[in-house]
């Protein structure tokens, strides 16, 4: 039941006024666990940004051990590749190749005008029949024939009206090619446009081959090989196949990758284990007095994670972990230095990245390294036979403080629960602050009535009085 309040009728008092003041100083400690609030939950959401930044870090490491990545790569190239493109997915026959192409296949082609039936139909193509059905347009035909996976030919609609149906594979025909049955005055031919299908010719080295494909894989040992334009007046193709080796720009990139993982990391922590707290400007008498924080909600929350002993720790560890030489590789390659991933060069002016124990790829000494050594490399980062090597050793590093359990999901169960205590402090406080309003409202309510009963038996009295002297 709510307490009626009566705002200083009688006493001629302010009475809300009083008892909001009243409030504002028992809701003190109130605001404070408020402030605490805001501090941990800032803290918890850098401590988990800092956990997805780690995963994804320790992803960046695992990429350096894949098995794909460290498969032989074989370079084949075409000295003119808009008039003969290579392409190898396997092993190739290494060494250089002239290719020559006097002829491109094609597939046999005849072309029809088109008359839009006034009733449905049946034509056959080949061995396959096409229904048209009345109305139809010679787009709609070309559509109903390519959509049909039965068909032997593709069609296609021309600007004026005519059908173009040409064979689904290329190559030399027997005579007669594309036979049209049963088209009923639908489809009439002009064979003057007919093209028989043919083989490609070509020669490999000064062997002449043929083909009934443009695209073609038994020429030469592990490549593709497709012809594109004729080659009898610019002379020769040259394909050249190199050895196997390391797949140098794929590396790289994953080497890269998991430098730039690495410095966004230890950005983000290093920026906050160095962000100080910004002071509060009030004394203890001004915050016992309520006097209002000035400071920005950020600046607030600011240096939540200064020179924090666990982060630094492990920011610690991460860094020696770079550094630290790996047991079972070759000599010459037994740190990640060796293939060209530090701190940079010595110099006479350090930079502040280097100060912060950030890292820069040197790509020629990883490509060096690579050329000279593509196993002793796979070693220094993948290790043998699913053991050893840098990433796994980096991953397991850091699955020590993002597991379950961890050092940082520890610290944020952790302040799940200091959240959890507090916001039940929180609410036992605003039960008793509620309780306590609702007293104050009460007493000075009943001053009011008091005070006004006072009043009317005054102004009685006086009455009485004034009666008796007249």
């Amino acid at each position: 039941m709510s307490t009626m309040s009566i705002g200083g009728l009688a006493s001629g008092l302010d009475t809300t006024s009083i008892i909001a003041q009243l409030m504002a100083l028992e809701k003190r400690p109130r605001t404070l666990l408020d402030t605490k609030q805001s501090l941990i939950e800032t803290k918890q959401a850098l401590l988990r940004n800092f956990q997805t930044q780690l995963k994804s870090l320790q992803t960046a490491a695992a990429d350096l051990r894949s098995v794909t990545l460290f498969q032989q790569k074989q370079a084949v190239e075409s000295s003119d590749a808009t008039k003969v493109a290579v392409s190898s997915t396997n092993g190739a026959g290494v060494g250089g190749y002239q290719i020559e192409v006097q002829q491109l296949a094609n597939a046999a082609q005849r072309t029809f005008a088109f008359t839009t039936p006034a009733t449905d139909t049946t034509i056959r193509i080949g061995n396959h029949d096409t229904v048209i059905t009345a109305g139809m347009t010679a787009q709609d035909v070309a559509t109903a024939i390519n959509t049909d996976r039965d068909a032997e030919v593709y069609a296609a609609a021309t600007g004026d009206g005519r059908i173009v149906l040409s064979r689904r594979q290329s190559g030399a025909d027997s005579v007669p090619f594309i036979q049209v049955s049963g088209n009923a005055g639908v489809l009439d031919e002009d064979r003057t446009l007919a093209r028989a299908g043919r083989d490609a010719i070509f020669t490999v080295d000064g062997v002449t081959r043929t083909s009934s494909s443009n695209t073609v894989t038994d020429a030469v040992a592990g490549v593709t090989i497709t012809l594109k334009a004729l080659t009898t007046t610019s002379g020769p193709v040259t394909v050249t196949v190199g050895a196997p080796g390391a797949d140098t720009e794929a590396i790289t990139r994953k080497v890269q990758a998991f430098v730039d993982a690495y410095n966004a990391t230890i950005e983000m922590i290093r920026t906050k284990l160095d962000e100080r707290p910004v002071p509060d400007p009030r004394t203890q008498e001004d915050i016992k007095n309520g006097v209002a924080d000035t400071r920005l909600s950020t600046q607030r929350t600011a240096g939540t994670l200064y020179a924090d002993r666990q982060l630094t720790t492990m920011l610690t560890t991460l860094r020696q972990a770079i550094y630290t030489t790996v047991d079972g590789t070759v000599r010459g390659l037994t740190s990640l230095a060796d293939i060209g991933i530090s701190t940079g060069a010595t110099s006479s002016t350090t930079s502040q990245d280097t100060l912060k124990g950030k890292l820069t790829l040197d790509t020629r000494r990883l490509t060096d390294a690579l050329t000279a050594d593509p196993n002793g490399v796979r070693t220094l980062l993948a290790g043998v036979d699913n053991a050893g090597g840098f990433a796994r050793g980096f991953e397991s590093l850091i699955n020590e403080q993002v597991k379950s359990g961890g050092m940082l999901d520890s610290r944020i169960t952790g302040a799940d629960d200091e959240l959890r205590t507090l916001r039940s402090q929180m609410a036992q406080m605003d039960a008793r602050l509620t309780l306590r309003e609702r007293a104050l409202q009460a007493q000075f309510t009943a001053l009011e009535v008091a005070m006004s009963k006072s009043q009317q038996q005054s102004a009685w009295l006086s009455g009485q009085l004034a009666g008796l002297n007249n």
